[in-house]
């Protein structure tokens, strides 16, 4: 009887141990991390999209970084920057696989504020990059300040329009924390520096075609007797300036006049040879490689029991013709050589 119930004893036990060892430790990561169980943290880094030239730069920062600081690195996210519920799939994804930490580009504040959440409560910390999120679950949040990036280009366009003038801003998708705020930004201060803001659309998708087809659209709304009645332009990220770039480009190939001024946000080889060519005044420039070298290094440092900012600015520059022309911190930032080029023929490469 004696044995029976030693038996019965050691079997409970098991699987006491057993229920205990299938949950996450909610303790600090700085003591239960896999650091401090003598294995390699695993991190996932979730872009907004795995395309485009912004975000592999963004993708390399991050690579940079885990390789430097010892960790593995999962990279995934939905193949364009409307796919919310892909984005919230890969997350959850994550979290099953009860990966260290996640640093997340969410797609939109508000509606991902509980996927955030969610995975916090399941003890996996979160560093938010790119774009804001709604809530205080979030570690630390890594990213451009968007809303001066906007200010900085209404600040340009006041100046060459000499504080009077007529503009369009194009947007991206609507609830992009990014986006969002450069609009605000911009059209806060042009209308505080006296320009009128005639328009304000959101593209019909987040790719460039969609782009290209909502800034056509609405362009044709303001040609009279076969000119742009617009002085200035303003797009809020690569694809809605590619976009517009190519809008603008068919009305001047279809013979109507196009004397407008144009500021776009972010760069790619073919903005920045459109910036040397004279057919983009400015280019508001973030750092996407700091950002995701920064988005992984706060990450880590958490999960490794420091402290860290709340907030981290990778900054943001506004490019001109002339600092590509004679500025080499601006030309390495957009893929250029460091030495001044007298050449403005010069093509930039695609790595970053």
């Amino acid at each position: 009887m004696l044995d029976v119930v030693r038996g019965s004893t050691v079997i409970v036990l098991a699987g006491v141990i057993l229920s205990f060892s299938g949950c996450r430790s909610s303790e600090p990561p700085s003591t239960q991390g896999s650091a401090d169980r003598g294995k390699k943290l695993v991190i996932a880094v979730i872009p907004k999209s795995t395309g485009g030239e912004f975000w592999k730069t963004v993708e390399m920062g991050a690579r940079e970084a885990a390789d430097e600081l010892g960790v593995e690195m999962k990279w995934d996210g939905p193949l364009t920057e409307t796919e919310l519920a892909e984005q919230n799939k890969i997350v959850e994804n994550m979290v099953t696989l009860q990966v260290d930490g996640i640093a997340l580009a969410p797609l939109n504040r508000s509606a991902q504020r509980r996927t955030v959440e969610r995975a916090v409560e399941a003890g996996i910390p979160v560093v938010i990059f790119d774009s804001e999120i709604d809530g205080h679950a979030h570690v630390s949040f890594v990213a451009t300040n968007n809303k001066q990036g906007g200010s900085l280009a209404a600040q340009h366009m006041i100046e060459l329009l000499g504080g009077k003038g007529r503009v369009l801003v194009l947007r991206f998708v609507q609830g992009t924390g990014s986006t969002e705020a450069r609009a605000e930004g911009f059209i806060e201060t042009a209308k505080a520096g006296g320009l009128e803001i005639v328009a304000d659309p959101y593209p019909e998708d987040a790719t460039v075609e969609g782009c290209k087809k909502t800034a056509t659209n609405v362009l044709e709304g303001f040609v009279k007797e076969n000119e742009l009645a617009l002085d200035g332009i303003f797009a809020c990220n690569d694809r809605s300036t590619l976009g517009m770039l190519a809008a603008l480009e068919d009305l001047r190939k279809s013979g109507v006049k196009v004397h407008v001024r144009f500021i776009g946000f972010d760069f790619t080889p073919r903005l920045v040879e459109a910036l040397q060519a004279g057919l983009i005044d400015a280019l508001v420039a973030q750092n996407p490689r700091k950002m995701g070298r920064l988005a992984v290094e706060t990450l880590v440092a958490h999960l490794r029991g420091q402290k860290v900012p709340e907030y981290i600015d990778t900054g943001v520059v506004l490019v001109t013709r002339e600092k590509l022309a004679t500025d080499p911190a601006v030309r390495q930032l957009v893929g250029l050589s460091e030495k001044p080029a007298g050449n403005q023929d010069e093509s930039p490469g695609t790595d970053k």
